[in-house]
């Protein structure tokens, strides 16, 4: 199969066809789940689709450092090329090594002043100008909404879309009557979609629960692979 196929039957097209389009520019995403459940999967086969697709990816990982989170591409990458059976392999390796920037922040030490440093430097200096920004380990079950209004107004500023993983626990979170739990309930009108990652026997489904202004969606036929970390369709 070819790259160009590829990205017509990737199981995001389904994802972007429930969420009328996509998430767009200027707006915030973000996968739900407890820790260990398919976040950064998730994450990076969607960063993977992306460059598919032409666009550049900067990847934040928070107390991640850059070998770990370049592992997760490097076996993600391969996963896709067996699984698709790509005959151009080596394409999408030079396009996510091209498309592609990884800024690790540990030991505490990120913070959104220093996202917005980062993203200009890539513009203004290594003319890297990212069109979809990854956030993966920040804690936003201990933020403040006007740390969260600042991711928001670092995706309206720079035209990007800005997906994230939220770390939930198995129970005893409060939900409110959108199904969102605290304390992401206190700043959902700041995040245009919302997923949610259900673990299943032998799959983890994909529960979206905001669709920009709708938080009645339909169900989202989408399903992550535990074993390839693949992101499929339902019924495969």
């Amino acid at each position: 199969m070819l790259l160009s196929e590829m990205e017509k039957k990737s199981p995001f097209r389904i994802f972007e066809k429930s969420i009328h389009g996509g998430l767009g520019k200027g707006n915030i995403g973000i996968f739900m789940a407890r820790a260990g459940v398919g976040k950064t999967a998730c994450l990076v086969y969607l960063a993977l689709d992306d460059i598919v697709r032409g666009n550049k990816v900067a990847h934040f990982g928070v107390e991640k450092s850059v070998d770990k989170v370049r592992v997760w591409y490097d076996q993600i990458t391969n996963n896709l090329v067996e699984s698709f059976q790509l005959e151009n392999a080596n394409e999408l390796r030079e396009m996510v090594e091209k498309n592609l920037i990884i800024m690790s922040y540990m030991n505490r030490s990120f913070s959104i002043d220093k996202m917005r440093s980062a993203i200009q430097t890539s513009m203004h200096q290594g003319g890297f100008t990212p069109q979809v920004v990854i956030v993966d380990g920040f804690d936003f079950e201990h933020t403040t909404r006007a740390e969260v209004e600042s991711f928001k107004k670092i995706a309206e500023e720079f035209s990007l879309e800005m997906w994230c993983s939220a770390r939930t626990h198995r129970e005893g979170q409060l939900l409110n009557e959108h199904g969102i739990p605290a304390p992401y309930s206190q700043f959902e009108d700041l995040l245009s979609v919302i997923v949610a990652l259900d673990p299943v026997k032998d799959a983890i489904f994909l529960r979206l629960l905001k669709d920009h202004d709708d938080f009645n969606p339909p169900a989202l036929h989408v399903k992550l692979d535990p074993k390839t970390l693949l992101v499929k369709t339902r019924y495969t």
